[in-house]
């Protein structure tokens, strides 16, 4: 799963946008900030969760740019977004491989915080997997 930056947040590797992005504020604050994502594959199997840490710088540049910022794969292509200064949701189709990956993504912010979840299916060999990741992220201070 990618992270914020890359897919969503992830959640989280966005593309450019069809049919053109609305400029809206979004309440995110600049600065260093930590993602912890925990991912599960889902249906008859279900496995443990894995879970992910990492910190990324985000700017005021990088915030402005909306959902622009999450600067998607060119294997990805996005529709349905919606997006509030304090929340968005996009569906992401990504094929590499021979693969399908189908994402639902909802996000929500709180200036210092943002919380969301990315719902995936994976087109295996094995059939489809279902995969949820679950992403908590907070502010820890101004970028190093």
């Amino acid at each position: 799963m990618m992270p914020f930056r890359h897919a969503v947040l992830p959640f989280i590797a966005l593309m450019t946008l069809s049919g053109g992005a609305v400029a809206v504020d979004l309440d995110i604050q600049p600065g260093d900030w930590e993602f912890t994502n925990v991912s599960r594959l889902l249906g008859d199997s279900p496995f443990p969760g894995q879970t992910t840490t990492n910190r990324q710088c985000i700017t005021a540049e990088d915030i402005a740019k909306g959902p622009q910022f999450m600067d998607l794969s060119d294997d990805c292509e996005m529709s349905n977004l919606q997006v509030t200064s304090s929340s968005m949701s996009y569906d992401l189709v990504c094929r590499q491989h021979d693969m399908e990956v189908h994402m639902k993504a909802d996000m929500s912010f709180q200036g210092d915080r943002l919380s969301g979840q990315v719902n995936a299916e994976l087109e295996t060999p094995m059939g489809i997997m279902p995969l949820q990741t679950d992403i908590q992220a907070r502010r820890v201070g101004d970028c190093p």
